[in-house]
């Protein structure tokens, strides 16, 4: 049996409900690696409802704390790691702490609500020699690991054009009424980190971009949605009827890879009439049609001779595709090219992933796949396109990962205490 890791749960709302489902698919597998030892929330009525279902769900439950210092002094080396899954503005703070305490850290995204956050915990695993990842899950679904086997191998030859689109969302608030303020983490933040992961994953680093931002709805209404899952259902009741958003919730760019390729990516949260949803990557050989996230879907491999394929003969086309065991387990198979699974039971397989590798990158020393350092290059990329417009030019993915352009960014870093208050209008 692999060396079991004790974790800790840091956030126990709807994001930390999701990721006890993971832990339990886990816990079922052939590869558990992890044990959940304690809840940490400073809400103790989350906290407690945490721990209950942990106790239904894994069948034992975990210590319960409202005070992260007092449970890393009390549990000492009965504790080794934090699963972060507290608001996103809270991320620097808490993950510092955890990693201050000799904690590694799996970090939901993205990693620090601004890119100077993201250095504060870059640096703080460093001094500490821990481990951080960054809990991206739409790269670890196995269709999403096949188109990039596809594109590797070689399937559409050069990749000369991705198009990530994603339009929806209308006038309605969309999961949380924070992810509609600027200083919380705006939707196109929140939910569009994703898609700069994708398009990274995908295609590679990228070297430039342009784009613009826009605040299109003016006031958000509550429809009583549950959010993803359903797991925000405890807390939605209380929401307010309708919220004036402070963050925008539009995104519209154009990216330069490094390899000469271009990207067209839109996240638009305000979308009305019919939705759109578009993953697709052109070469020279051909192209994909890539399904959305966590559905399972097969990918169509388009060749140039008229041929469409959207079986099991695509595989032909990824030699090199194979899922790690794990995965594997949980999607029954090792180049698997299609699944069919309910949302909620795919969202916890694809988390049961992170935490198997963080267990397995503690006890073996390793660096995970998404690092710190891949968190901080998925938020640059997000931010790129804010940044853009208020400059009115391209800007290099490199400037804003280091923070030499920033004037978006600027105002919710004085506000976290990041920067002084004078270098706000600098």
């Amino acid at each position: 049996m692999p060396e079991r890791i004790p974790i800790a749960l840091v956030g126990c709302g709807g994001m930390g409900r999701r990721h006890l489902r993971g832990l339990v698919h886990l816990a079922s597998s052939s590869y558990s690696n992890s044990d959940l030892v304690a809840v940490c929330d400073i809400n103790q009525d989350n906290a407690t409802f945490a721990a209950d279902e942990a106790a239904e769900l894994l069948g034992r439950r975990p210590r319960v704390y409202a005070d992260l210092a007092g449970m890393v002094r009390e549990l000492g080396s009965d504790l080794q790691a934090a699963s972060i899954t507290t608001d996103v503005g809270s991320h620097h703070k808490i993950a510092a702490a955890c990693l201050e305490a000799g904690l590694h850290v799996l970090c939901e995204k993205p990693l620090a609500l601004t890119v100077r956050g993201c250095w504060l915990i870059v640096d703080a695993a460093k001094r500490a020699g821990c481990i951080v990842s960054v809990g991206e899950n739409y790269r670890r679904d196995p269709i999403n690991r096949l188109a990039r086997a596809l594109i590797a191998g070689g399937a559409i030859g050069t990749p000369r054009l991705m198009i990530e689109t994603s339009i929806g969302g209308k006038d309605a608030i969309a999961i949380t009424p924070w992810r509609h303020m600027k200083h919380a983490g705006t939707i196109v933040v929140d939910a569009g980190i994703h898609y700069a992961d994708i398009l990274r994953f995908y295609l590679g680093e990228v070297r430039s971009i342009y784009g613009e931002v826009r605040l299109h709805e003016k006031v958000r209404y509550n429809t009583g949605s549950a959010g993803p899952g359903g797991y925000y259902a405890r807390w939605s009741s209380d929401f307010p009827d309708q919220v004036e958003p402070t963050g925008e919730d539009a995104l519209y760019a154009q990216l330069i890879f490094e390899s000469g390729a271009i990207g067209q990516w839109i996240s638009d949260y305000a979308g009305h009439g019919r939705p759109s949803r578009t993953r697709r990557v052109f070469g020279s050989l051909g192209s994909l049609d890539c399904p959305g996230d966590r559905d399972g879907q097969p990918i169509v491999l388009h060749l140039d001779d008229g041929t469409a394929i959207d079986d099991g003969r695509i595989l032909e086309h990824a030699p090199g595709y194979r899922l790690e065991p794990l995965a594997a387990e949980l999607f029954g198979g090792e180049r698997v090219w299609t699944y069919n699974f309910e949302f909620n039971d795919t969202d916890a397989r694809l988390l049961a992933l992170e935490y198997h590798e963080l267990a397995a990158c503690v006890s073996a020393g390793n660096q995970p796949e998404v690092t710190a350092q891949e968190g901080l290059a998925d938020l640059a990329l997000t931010y790129a396109p804010f940044e853009a417009g208020r400059l009115g030019r391209p800007v290099t993915l490199a400037e804003v990962a280091n923070s030499r352009v920033d004037g978006y960014q600027r105002e919710i870093d004085v506000a976290l205490g990041l920067v002084p208050e004078d270098l706000h209008t600098a």
